[in-house]
């Protein structure tokens, strides 16, 4: 029998930095991303935790959280929530390893990540993604979103298809 994957939220000492380190080894192992994608996904990282760092600060604040999935204490998936104002939050770095895929973690994680968006009275949920990402489309689109823009793009040593999903959540 498979060990039981679990969903925890964090982010505890050392889980950016596993988060980083996924997203940097799987975009260059599965799609040739060099370490520009890894420097991008390290400053949004870094903005995060000084966002959490401020929010203890300053009683009420909610600058997002981090849901981590588990199995046997490895971190098997990862999606994160961040306050962009005005009533809208951004879904960041979901990841889910291609050793736990299939087995429903990408579901729990999204739906883990819009029910609290919807506890916290968030109007609008938006993610940026790139074509690719096919599994992860068909996710967000089961989970309400819809593709709202497209350009292609050269980064990160590649020509992408970037994309961005937006999913209303007054009145859901």
């Amino acid at each position: 029998m498979a060990p039981e994957i679990t969903i925890r939220t964090g982010p505890k000492p050392g889980d950016l930095g596993t988060v980083l380190a996924m997203h940097g080894r799987f975009y260059a192992r599965e799609y040739g991303f060099d370490e520009r994608f890894e420097a991008h996904v390290a400053r949004g990282l870094a903005a995060f935790a000084a966002a959490l760092g401020e929010a203890r600060d300053a009683p009420g604040a909610d600058p997002g959280l981090l849901w981590l999935a588990e199995r046997d204490g490895e971190v098997v998936g990862t999606v994160a929530l961040t306050d962009e104002g005005a009533g809208v939050a951004q879904l960041r770095w979901f990841l889910v390893s291609p050793a736990a895929r299939g087995a429903g973690v990408g579901r729990r994680l999204i739906r883990a990540l819009l029910d609290h968006a919807r506890d916290r009275d968030f109007e609008q949920v938006k993610l940026w993604t790139v074509g690719q990402l096919e599994a992860a489309a068909h996710l967000y689109l089961d989970a309400g979103f819809r593709c709202v823009e497209r350009k292609s793009v050269q980064q990160w040593g590649q020509r992408l298809e970037e994309l961005q999903y937006r999913l209303d959540l007054r009145g859901s």
